[in-house]
């Protein structure tokens, strides 16, 4: 199933025309990487609601703050992927900081739910196959030091604690494994 996207712009290019207010860039960003984004945040929270919440900040901030994109410190996807996963753990945190203050009753704190349309679930489901895919590709402990980081929100010190390997080698593995994913979802597109 073709995507349509072989003529539309790049990522760079979109942030560079989104810094001067190009409202279109800025839709067809957010229609190409808000499907991902979203399931980073379902990942992480576990809550359709808090989700939303958060990629509505991300984009919120990359409208209002396109200008402060540096390329040279990695490409608009990355960016996007760090800030939204820095914001999920962030408020993951918070909650959990929350429910140790208060009685932690069950009742108060179960999650909201929400209908999705029907077209933007199915173009999720198929980034997702996409990204699984990718993942698969990788070697395993690349694979398991990045979900780590990821999808459990944990420090490179808590991986290399959890999977009992030394620092630097975590490092290493989730570096090479952004590098093959990068490589292998541009190719992919």
């Amino acid at each position: 199933m073709p995507d349509g996207r072989s003529d539309s712009p790049d990522d760079l290019s979109l942030m560079r025309a989104i810094a001067n207010g190009d409202r279109s860039a800025f839709s067809l960003l957010y229609d190409r990487h808000s499907p991902m984004l979203f399931a980073i945040c379902r990942r992480i929270l576990k809550d359709f609601g808090s989700s939303e919440d958060i990629l509505i900040e991300v984009f919120l901030e990359v409208w209002s703050r396109a200008d402060r994109f540096d390329s040279r410190r990695g490409s608009p996807l990355t960016y996007l992927v760090t800030l939204t996963r820095s914001r999920a753990i962030d408020r993951q945190r918070s909650q959990s900081a929350r429910l140790n203050a208060t009685s932690g009753d069950p009742d108060t704190t179960a999650p909201a739910s929400s209908a999705t349309d029907p077209l933007q679930s199915a173009e999720s489901k198929e980034q997702q196959q996409i990204v699984r895919a990718a993942l698969a590709d990788l070697e395993p402990v690349q694979r398991q030091a990045l979900e780590c980081a990821f999808y459990e929100g944990l420090s490179h010190r808590e991986i290399a604690q959890k999977l009992q390997k030394p620092l630097g080698t975590v490092k290493t593995y989730i570096r090479q494994g952004l590098i093959r994913l990068r490589s292998s979802l541009r190719t992919d597109r």
